[in-house]
């Protein structure tokens, strides 16, 4: 079954949808950007679609254990009739009589017949029904059944990996959001520094070194500010083609990068294999795909059986030199007829479709035990990304406490002169280099955390 993640607001995002159709400015949260990005995404409307394509092939294999009923009605006018000479089989039989008949010596020996009329009309309907296939018949629906099932599975596969990529492409906006923000913090910091040194420039308290290095370091942050707005909008350009919007929308996100407590990757790392095993769409999707190749080998061996059918024939016809037919010039006929196909030889098509069908299973089975592989191997990668995540997010908060209390001792000592311009220049430079890592961090952990359930097949929504 697919999962379906609940949907809570689906007001707002029409209204959002709306806006964003209107040209305006439109302020996403992270569910409202996951329910356009799973309502518009181009590549998740293909995969629906591939699944309705996938359920109607399953009525059209039924079809071929169905009856086929055909009506059909010809009307044949001959423009010119044939003849045929044939031998005149009425001069022997008169020969006996020929003293008594004068005409007989001119009697010829052949003679010309036409058969037919110029107008035929020919109206009737036929039944064929399969009785027997060879088992191809009852393979086919099964195989069509397991392909379907096979496309649902990559549907829900494409929809999850959607909601980690729009929740990356989210979480990565907020990240570019921060950074801008820490930067142009980091750029009011040293301006603020070096209106403090061109305070005391003038008043003889701080040295032209002093304020020269201020107003590098002022210089030196500004591309950084001007680079960070740019990957901010940059970021925002690729939430609106993940989401599959219009060039010229406008959007912006709502939200914060924070830390939230999870103990999803506190299980032993067998449960979290044993969820994956039981969850991941991939594997469902490619366990489909040998029971298809396992079919296919059925329909391949019913090439050697043989094939019985059932048909019955029901039709009327009149000819006549003229368009004046009535009813009494039709005659009925109605036949039935049980029909067996025995293959005898087909040039080897049949040995080496047998053959391949089996090869196609054998490599099925091989990519099965690989992908289970892969799997358990991204399993425990995830884990390992959350647990180191969560930690880095820790030590992340603590330097920045440590920093910023760094920073501000800098600075008061600084104004009493107990320390040089360096030495404030430094902290300002640890300060943001700290904070950089938080957000980083922050951003870091909470895609590990839909990582970790992206790859144990359980990410059904939001966390």
């Amino acid at each position: 079954m697919i999962k379906r993640c609940c949907v809570v607001i689906w007001l707002p995002v029409v209204l959002a949808a709306a806006a964003l159709h209107a040209g305006e400015e439109r302020t996403l949260t992270l569910e409202q950007a996951v329910h356009i990005a799973l309502d518009r995404n181009p590549q998740m409307l293909i995969a629906e679609k591939e699944v309705a394509k996938a359920r109607a092939v399953v009525w059209e294999a039924f079809g071929a254990l169905m009856p086929t009923l055909e009506a059909t009605a010809v009307v044949n006018h001959s423009w010119e009739i044939q003849t045929t000479t044939i031998p005149n089989f009425l001069k022997p039989m008169l020969e006996p009589l020929a003293p008594s008949i004068p005409e007989f010596a001119d009697m010829p020996d052949f003679v010309e017949m036409s058969f037919g009329m110029e107008n035929l009309v020919t109206y009737g309907a036929s039944l064929r029904q399969p009785l027997f296939l060879g088992g191809a018949g009852i393979a086919g629906v099964r195989l069509a059944k397991v392909a379907r099932e096979a496309s649902e599975q990559q549907l829900e596969s494409r929809r999850q990996n959607l909601i980690y990529g729009t929740t990356r492409a989210f979480y990565g906006c907020l990240l570019a959001k921060e950074l801008v923000r820490v930067q142009e913090d980091a750029l009011a910091q040293a301006e603020a520094n070096l209106a403090a040194v061109e305070a005391q420039h003038e008043v003889g308290s701080a040295s032209g070194f002093d304020k020269m290095r201020s107003e590098v370091e002022v210089a030196n942050l500004k591309p950084d500010v001007i680079s960070s707005r740019n990957d901010y909008r940059s970021a925002l350009t690729g939430l609106r083609t993940i989401l599959g919007l219009p060039a010229d929308s406008q959007i912006a996100v709502d939200g914060d990068l924070t830390f939230v407590p999870d103990d999803y990757g506190d299980q032993p790392l067998s449960s979290l294999r044993e969820l994956a095993d039981e969850n991941r769409p991939e594997l469902h999707a490619m366990r489909a795909q040998k029971t298809m190749a396992s079919r296919s080998v059925a329909i391949a061996k019913s090439g050697f059986l043989p094939k019985v059918f059932f048909s019955t024939d029901y039709s009327n016809q009149a000819s006549r030199n003229d368009w004046d037919f009535t009813g009494d010039d039709f005659s009925k006929g109605f036949s039935s007829a049980i029909s067996v196909q025995l293959p005898l030889f087909d040039g080897l098509r049949n040995v080496k479709a047998h053959q391949k069908a089996q090869l196609d299973y054998r490599i099925a089975d091989d990519r099965e035990r690989q992908l289970a592989d892969a799997v358990a191997g991204e399993v425990e990668v995830a884990r390992n990304g959350l647990q180191v995540a969560s930690e880095k997010c820790a030590a992340a908060q603590e330097s920045v406490a440590l920093a910023r209390e760094a920073l501000r001792l800098a600075n008061l000592r600084y104004e009493e002169g107990a320390s040089t311009q360096l030495d404030v220049l430094g902290s300002q430079l640890a300060m943001q280099r700290a904070e950089l890592n938080h957000v980083s961090a922050l951003f870091e952990y909470q895609m590990a955390r839909y990582g970790l359930r992206l790859a144990t097949g359980t990410l059904g929504g939001l966390l």
